[in-house]
C-alpha cells in the first residue's frame, strides 16, 4: 500500500535537460567550424572534462561555461594547436543563462495537486547547491503544492539517500513509497534497491550521465509527470525491489 510519492524535480516537473542539450549542441556546432571532428568534442566534453568538473564541482549549472571553456583548451592540446582566449571566452558565454529557473513542464503542476490530493507528497531532488535548487523550487511555484519542510535537496541519489529522505518526510517505510523521476541512475533504481515501487518517466533525450539499465524488469514508464500520476492512482504499480532484511 502506498504511504508516500517520492517525486523528483528537474526533467520530472521542471525542462532543465532541455536548455543544457540546446547549449551543448551549439559548443558542439562551433568547435566543428574550428575542425574539431564532432564526435571528439563530444568525447573530450562528456567522457574526460566533464567527469572532471563534476567531481569538483558538484551537480548543478555552474560548471558548464567552465567545461565549455577547457574542452576547446584540451581538443587543442591533444591537436597540437594554440589556443585563442578570444574563442575560449566566446565558447564559455555559450553557457550563459544557464542559472536561470527552468521552466515547467506542461500538466506538472496540475499533476501535482492531483497527487498531493490524495497521496502524502515530498519532493526529492538532488543539488550540490542546495539554496541554488531551492530558488528554484521556489520559482517554479511548487512550494505551492508541496510545503517547504517537505523537500529534500541531496548531494547524491542513492540507496541511502532515498532511506533517508524518505525517513525526513516521515514516510514509513521505503517499501511502502512509490518513487516518480526521469533518471533511472538516480530516482528509479535507488528506490527500487531500497525496497520501493517507482514509475520511470521516460524524458525521450535524458542527459548522459543517467544512462543506466533498469535493475528490475517491467518497471512502469510514463511519458510525463501527469501521465505518471494517473497511473498511480489507477493501481498501475506491482514492481518493486526487496529492502535489506525482508
Amino acid at each position: 500500500m502506498i504511504q508516500l510519492a517520492m517525486v523528483d524535480f528537474d526533467d520530472t516537473l521542471v525542462a532543465t535537460g532541455p536548455r543544457f542539450r540546446v547549449r551543448r549542441e551549439a559548443l558542439f556546432d562551433r568547435l566543428e567550424h574550428l575542425g574539431f571532428p564532432r564526435a571528439r568534442s563530444w568525447s573530450v566534453h562528456h567522457e574526460i572534462v566533464d567527469r572532471e568538473l563534476l567531481d569538483l564541482w558538484g551537480f548543478g549549472p555552474f560548471r558548464l561555461g567552465a567545461s565549455f571553456r577547457d574542452t576547446y583548451y584540451r581538443l587543442c592540446s591533444q591537436a597540437g594547436r594554440t589556443p585563442d582566449p578570444d574563442v575560449a571566452m566566446e565558447l564559455e558565454a555559450l553557457a550563459d543563462g544557464i542559472e536561470s529557473p527552468p521552466p515547467l513542464i506542461p500538466g506538472a503542476l496540475e499533476g501535482l495537486r492531483q497527487l498531493v490530493a490524495t497521496c502524502p507528497t515530498a519532493l526529492y531532488t538532488q543539488s550540490s547547491y542546495p539554496d541554488f535548487q531551492a530558488y528554484c523550487i521556489e520559482a517554479s511555484g511548487v512550494l505551492e503544492v508541496v510545503p517547504r519542510q517537505r523537500v529534500v535537496i541531496t548531494p547524491v541519489k542513492d540507496v541511502d539517500a532515498y532511506r533517508r529522505a524518505v525517513e525526513t518526510v516521515d514516510g514509513g517505510p521505503p517499501g511502502h513509497s512509490v518513487m516518480i523521476g526521469n533518471s533511472m541512475r538516480s530516482d528509479v533504481n535507488p528506490a527500487i534497491e531500497a525496497g520501493a515501487q517507482a514509475i520511470w518517466i521516460d524524458s525521450g533525450d535524458p542527459w548522459h550521465a543517467d544512462h543506466a539499465p533498469p535493475i528490475v524488469e517491467a518497471i512502469p514508464r510514463a511519458d510525463s509527470f501527469a501521465e505518471a500520476v494517473q497511473m498511480l492512482l489507477d493501481g498501475g504499480l506491482g514492481v518493486r525491489g526487496r529492502a535489506a532484511g525482508e
